[in-house]
């Protein structure tokens, strides 16, 4: 908790008025807050695509209105009645639409939002009892980020003014700045989605209770009510982020200090009433979790996650393993970005070999190499340092420190453990980094003799270095570094989206060459898309019967991209109306090896076969498009026409 001086000589001009302190930090927010914003608004078009009524947390309110906990949506009829409505083949026809079914959860009968309750309770449910109107999602996820931004920046300036009150004004901007960028929140509002809400959620409510807990430690008096709301702010955040209870950790560092300071006799402390003030808020909460889950799961520690209709396949895998740790500590950490020339110069890394199980990795970027302000964490022993040394306001810091630092851990370490990763779980821990980085600039500004320190103190031992110039002006370059890496790559992603999304509208509507010339330039910003984008381009193709230009980019696009299902699978379609049979059937082939769940994969293998003369072979696969998808019509079409023949040339 503390913030970050630019300022590249010591002053000695008067101490700034409060005024002169604060304007910095309002004029750099504003400008950060309207960032947030525009980014917000230019996010790519799913999130704004459904009526805000048909978003999970408003039919969770919905649902409330009803009288009862699950989604006020009916489940498909066919997913009801299905054997086992888990199974990827037997959902994921209602992951798009109409039915938008991806990432909720089903359980007897019922849909129900995988993740945490909170948002719909603190701001979904009150904003449509006093407005009347339903809250779009986006909104909500710019709302918890902006709340989250601004108590975190006044968290940092309280510590700023408490313990390096010698540190010039211009330490507001960088701290404003800092806080603003290198936590992702930029990159994280470009997609302002279901899983933002809950994450961006507990990530404001996380700092508010760092504030709560703040106050708690540094107010004399009414201390063990911020540390009750502390806990109730903590509660909150865990019922919308579950991953984040081994961060409440937290709320007892007060009580553990007040008990050591009794037994090592320095008089009575009041441990018993702060740790009754830090466990009844979040016990409430828990229980009202529990209670919640159980009348949804039958169990209370069931959030949905075992039970959630996901975009990929995970039935009867383990979401969370040892073997996950060390690809993710390399993904959120020490993956280096890839640059280019064009502007804005930059995507994120090329994806390495993971551990067996883990799930699509999704946009994703290491943080200490691409965004080293954060290392300044390790700087931490200089914040400490000072001419208050041994004093309680140093014991103090150390304790703020301190109680960071374990967020920070108790949030990274489960979620590295986790068979997926995504930039959007960055959220969870990386602010509480960019605290502690804080900390440690300011530790290294002070010492470097950046600060006044008032009283007859003498300078700091490295104030009068010929290097402390030069220093000062290396951490100054390294957090302009870091602050312009998260922008850009915000305007990275929100401009591959918007580009990606003109390319495909162009390429709907039958204007061909303008929606490869947009993929293209696309592709120059993310090099990963050029196989996609070749798909999108080789099917635009074959619907205007461009079949020979068709066939040339889904080629391409398999040679880019071998492991693209649905370029082999609309390759061997556009052999198939060729007549070029056997082609067809090893596009199909492999586009079924590739999704083993493919039905229809399946089901044109079998009809290329039974043209190529192998009507043996043809009914196996049409069989086993039907043990995949019972319901598909030209599988049985195509099975009892085969059956049939071979019964009539004498076969069994």
């Amino acid at each position: 908790m503390g913030s970050v001086s630019v300022q590249f000589f010591a002053v000695s001009a008067p101490a700034p008025s409060r005024s002169q302190v604060l304007f910095p930090v309002v004029a750099v927010g504003i400008l950060v807050v309207a960032g947030f914003a525009a980014l917000l608004v230019s996010s790519r078009s799913y999130a704004w695509s459904r009526p805000a009524a048909e978003e999970p947390y408003n039919l969770v309110v919905g649902g409330f209105r009803s009288g009862h906990v699950w989604l006020a949506k009916e489940a498909p009829a066919p997913l009801v009645g299905a054997s086992n409505p888990y199974d990827f083949a037997t959902y994921r026809r209602y992951l798009g639409p109409p039915w938008e079914l991806i990432d909720l959860s089903y359980y007897r009968g019922h849909l129900y939002a995988y993740f945490g309750v909170t948002p719909a309770v603190v701001l979904f449910w009150p904003w449509r009892a006093v407005t009347g109107a339903w809250l779009h999602q986006a909104y909500a996820v710019l709302f918890f980020c902006v709340l989250g931004y601004c108590v975190s920046v006044g968290l940092a300036v309280a510590a700023w003014r408490r313990h390096f009150p010698g540190i010039g004004p211009r330490a507001g901007a960088a701290v404003a700045l800092l806080l603003g960028s290198v936590t992702t929140l930029p990159v994280f509002l470009v997609r302002p989605g279901l899983y933002e809400v809950s994450i961006g959620c507990a990530y404001a409510l996380t700092m508010v209770s760092l504030a709560a807990l703040w106050n708690a430690c540094h107010r004399g008096r009414g201390g063990a009510l911020w540390l009750a709301f502390a806990s109730l702010a903590y509660g909150l955040a865990v019922g919308a982020r579950p991953t984040l209870l081994f961060g409440a950790s937290i709320l007892f560092i007060p009580a553990a200090a007040s008990l050591w300071s009794s037994a090592a006799g320095r008089g009575p402390a009041p441990w018993f009433r702060q740790l009754l003030a830090a466990l009844i808020p979040i016990s409430a909460v828990g229980a009202g979790l529990a209670a919640y889950n159980f009348s949804r799961f039958g169990d209370p520690f069931q959030f949905g996650h075992d039970y959630q209709l996901s975009g990929n396949n995970v039935y009867g895998t383990s979401s969370f393993g040892l073997r996950f740790f060390w690809d993710n500590f390399q993904l959120y950490f020490l993956e280096p970005l890839r640059w280019h020339g064009g502007f804005p110069f930059v995507w994120e890394p090329a994806t390495p070999p993971l551990a067996a199980g883990h799930l699509p990795v999704e946009f994703f970027f290491g943080t200490l190499v691409n965004l080293p302000i954060l290392l300044a964490a390790a700087l931490l022993p200089l914040a400490w340092m000072g001419r208050r040394a041994g004093s309680g306001d140093r014991r103090s810091l150390i304790g703020s420190s301190a109680a960071v630092l374990l967020l920070f851990l108790a949030s990274a370490v489960p979620i590295c453990f986790y068979a997926g990763a995504t930039s959007r779980y960055l959220l969870d821990f990386i602010p509480a980094l960019a605290l502690l980085a804080s900390l440690g600039v300011m530790g290294l500004e002070r010492t470097l003799g950046g600060a006044r320190e008032a009283g007859p103190a003498p300078a700091p031992p490295a104030a009068g270095s010929p290097l402390a110039p030069v220093l000062r002006l290396a951490a100054y370059c390294v957090l302009a570094y870091s602050v312009a890496v998260a922008w850009l790559l915000a305007l990275a992603l929100g401009g591959f989206y918007r580009g990606a999304e003109r390319g495909i509208a162009a390429l709907n509507s039958g204007r061909i060459e303008d929606g490869a010339a947009i993929c293209d330039r696309v592709c120059r910003i993310n090099p990963d898309f050029r196989g996609q984008a070749e798909l999108l381009i080789g099917t635009a193709l074959l619907g205007q019967g461009r079949a020979g230009d068709g066939i040339a980019y889904l080629g391409a696009a398999t040679r880019d991209q071998p492991g693209l299902a649905a370029a082999h699978f609309n390759l061997g379609r556009a052999y198939l109306e060729q007549g070029r049979f056997r082609e067809s059937a090893a596009s199909f082939g492999r586009a079924a090896a590739l999704d083993p769940l493919d039905g229809e994969a399946e089901a044109d293998l079998g009809f290329a076969l039974f043209k190529e003369g192998r009507t043996p072979e043809a009914i196996e696969h049409e069989r086993a498009a039907l043990r995949i998808d019972p319901a598909l019509a030209r599988a049985r079409t195509n099975l009892q026409a085969f059956e049939s023949l071979e019964r009539s040339a004498g076969r069994p």
